[in-house]
């Protein structure tokens, strides 16, 4: 047996430490979700440290890179069942992250020189599309939104337009979103040439689960993003179409951008879309209503939450403002110290430098139903409104997360096993 190196080790038992330390938190970050123990065994297989490029079209075998062909018929096979998901023709699982699925997104669909509308960052566009885009020689213009709504505002959009020349691309790329967009209206003003493209990293296990509006139906020509946002997948990307020359234009520009698709990752991502398949139409609706409870919950205990007159939100995303009470940087603090994570970034539409953006998507995944929303209303409201000690608190999320975490007893026991394998005994 190979020795493992000790700086190998320790980190190793860094890592360790963290990954135990996650297990007593609660998780309420948009941006993150678990991934099951079957999504994640493709790590510890072969299938981590090859390539694997198809061979011709008539499926005969690639002898540039003889014996992949299994995990070929994986990745059709999951391209397939995401496309069904998403109501796609054509999928490519190329992308390696969201922002990897952006750039092919960008590159493909507008020729440089060429205007390309995008959400700015103060009304929640992600911060990496103007740089991208700019570096790909696009003009890239704003998207006007009313803070009103939370989304695009139509109306300023055909006043900005005129009676000029339409875009060339619109890419919608809200990682900041409450509401969906109206894209039949959007498609009503940008006219039948502009290409819409709708980034779907936030909300693609909605779409998936039918919780949340259906892109290519309503108006997109594409759509793409990450994998393990509200979809419990990998770190990985995608991009889908429903057009046979976009198809071919994306794929065409993810084969110069991405050299290889990383297959492990390939292989969990069909194994979370497996798992959607089974659990998604449920946990897509419950994610939305735990969102909206928690919502609810807040804005009665006197916290400022973004959307009331709407319900606070259609999606897995809530905002708080919760400068009324603390800045959010030490509203983050102290729910860290009480065992919650949450993200403490600037939000569109508050005066404050920073406020609270929520995601209940990976407790929701996890199991956690009506009763642990209200719970945790509770431990937000005794630690930022009513000065409980969070270390008092921490005990009632610990609870929380010990219950969901229930679930989890197979992977524990399979991490154990692979740790002390490589050295590390009692660990996790």
């Amino acid at each position: 047996m190979t020795r493992t190196p000790p700086d190998a080790l320790a980190a190793l038992s860094q890592a360790a430490a963290h990954h135990a330390a996650g297990r007593h938190q609660l998780h309420l970050v948009p941006s993150e979700n678990r991934l099951s123990l079957a999504a994640r065994l493709p790590h510890l297989m072969d299938a981590a440290v090859r390539y694997a490029f198809p061979g011709p079209k008539d499926g005969s075998e690639n002898w540039a890179w003889p014996g992949r062909q299994d995990l070929i018929d994986v990745e059709q096979a999951a391209a397939a069942r995401l496309g069904a998901q998403l109501g796609a023709e054509f999928l490519n699982l190329k992308p390696v992250s969201g922002v990897s699925a952006l750039t092919v997104a960008l590159s493909a669909l507008a020729k440089p020189g060429t205007k390309a509308f995008n959400l700015a960052e103060r009304d929640g566009g992600h911060g990496s599309t103007r740089f991208i885009g700019t570096r790909l020689g696009l003009q890239m213009k704003d998207l006007p939104v009313d803070p009103a709504t939370c989304t695009l505002d139509l109306d300023a959009v055909d006043r900005a337009l005129g009676t000029g020349p339409r875009p060339e691309l619109v890419y919608l790329d809200a990682f900041m979103c409450l509401f969906p967009v109206d894209l039949s209206g959007l498609r009503e003003i940008v006219g039948p040439e502009t290409v819409i493209h709708y980034d779907a990293s936030h909300t693609l296990g909605l779409i998936a689960g039918g919780a949340w509006q259906q892109p290519l139906v309503e108006g997109a020509d594409s759509l793409g993003g990450s994998t393990h946002k509200t979809y419990p997948g990998p770190h990985k990307g995608l991009l889908a179409t429903n057009d046979a020359g976009l198809a071919a234009r994306l794929d065409e520009h993810a084969s110069h951008f991405v050299s290889h698709q990383h297959p492990a990752d390939v292989v969990a991502l069909a194994v979370a879309a497996a798992e959607m398949d089974d659990r998604g139409p449920a946990y897509a609706h419950a994610t939305v209503a735990n969102a909206r409870r928690l919502g609810a919950a807040l804005a009665g205990r006197g916290f400022t939450v973004s959307g009331e007159r709407a319900g606070f939100t259609d999606c897995h995303q809530l905002w708080i403002d919760i400068a009324p009470l603390m800045d959010a940087e030490q509203a983050s603090r102290r729910l860290f110290e009480a065992g919650i994570v949450v993200n403490a970034i600037p939000l569109p539409h508050i005066t404050a430098p920073a406020g609270l953006r929520l995601g209940v998507q990976e407790v929701t995944w996890a199991g956690m139903r009506e009763d642990g929303i209200d719970e945790l209303a509770e431990v937000f409201t005794a630690v930022l409104r009513d000065g409980q000690d969070p270390a008092i608190a921490a005990a009632r999320t610990q609870a929380l997360a010990e219950a969901l975490a229930s679930e989890a007893g197979p992977e524990e026991q399979v991490l154990r096993v692979a740790l002390a394998a490589a050295g590390i005994g009692g660990a996790a």
